[in-house]
């Protein structure tokens, strides 16, 4: 099973992602010398250096996962829609959001999160905030 993952965003917004995971774009190119062979990373570098001069341009980025054991159900479908539209600020709020109990929530939130369709992210007294980075999922069988 492929599961695409696309994001939209600005060009603004792919720097700033740049910045956070290789601190600067001669920081990157430095590690692309050391490694040629890791075309991610050039094609990082390419799209870094393009969207420095066109920061308003919007771009589609794609993430591939593939996956042998990925089964969605109606409740998992329900929990991503909450998760995008309603923003909860933990996993506790969202399992109020859906109405159900939060032992039910989170096994189903960090199954998700191992098939990379959910992130978490660090909230208040140890919470963690889930959240969808993404626009459009695709599932291919």
């Amino acid at each position: 099973m492929i599961i695409s993952l696309v994001k939209e965003q600005k060009g603004s917004e792919l720097i700033r992602e740049m910045e956070e995971t290789y601190g600067s774009l001669e920081e990157a190119r430095k590690l692309f010398k050391r490694n040629p062979q890791n075309t991610i990373l050039y094609v990082d570098i390419e799209n870094w250096a393009y969207y420095r001069k066109h920061p308003n341009e919007y771009i589609k980025r794609t993430n591939i996962n593939v996956t042998k054991n990925l089964t969605l159900s109606e409740d998992d479908i329900d929990l991503l829609n909450a998760i995008k539209y309603k923003n909860p600020q933990s996993i506790r709020e969202l399992s109020k959001l859906l109405g159900k109990d939060i032992s039910s929530v989170q096994p189903k939130v960090k199954n998700l999160v191992r098939e990379g369709l959910i992130q978490l992210k660090n909230g208040k007294k140890n919470s963690k905030i889930p959240y969808l980075n993404y626009d459009e999922i695709s599932i291919v069988i």
